[in-house]
């Protein structure tokens, strides 16, 4: 299944473009979307590491010397990213608030007896994901500043 996942670019402009992923099973709840999505991503580091050199196009040369850093997308650190452990982070992060997901712009609430929800309420919380949707995962940044 075909599901477009809205990113945000790096740069002065910060665009939000829409990437393609491939699911292989249709996510029936929050707690798949989750994990199937981190398992793509996860995926996609995974291929991406083991790449030598990938040459950059134009507006990517732009964009990242926007920000002061051009370099080709090579991974140096050897340490690869444990696939469990960046679901269960990502769950959790869910889970505390710190993430909200729009599908199709409308966001995803899951109803739960206390203010985190457990995982069993995140599978319980169905969705209905379609062919070509458009999913939208928002990192919230708590501001800290004096009141005064």
């Amino acid at each position: 299944m075909n599901i477009f996942v809205n990113q945000k670019s790096i740069g002065k402009n910060k665009r939000v473009k829409t990437i393609p992923l491939e699911y292989k099973d249709v996510p029936a709840n929050v707690y798949d979307l989750i994990e199937n999505t981190v398992r793509i991503m996860v995926g996609d580091f995974y291929k991406r590491a083991n790449m030598k050199e990938s040459p950059l196009s134009e507006e990517q040369i732009r964009d990242l010397s926007e920000i002061g850093r051009v370099s080709f997308g090579i991974i140096y650190n050897d340490k690869m990213p444990d696939v469990n452990k960046a679901i269960e982070t990502a769950v959790l992060a869910y889970r505390d608030g710190l993430v909200e997901i729009f599908v199709n712009d409308e966001i995803i609430e899951v109803e739960s007896k206390e203010v985190t929800p457990t995982d069993e309420e995140l599978k319980n919380c169905r969705i209905n994901l379609k062919e070509n949707d458009t999913i939208t995962f928002i990192r919230l940044t708590m501001l800290a500043g004096r009141m005064w």
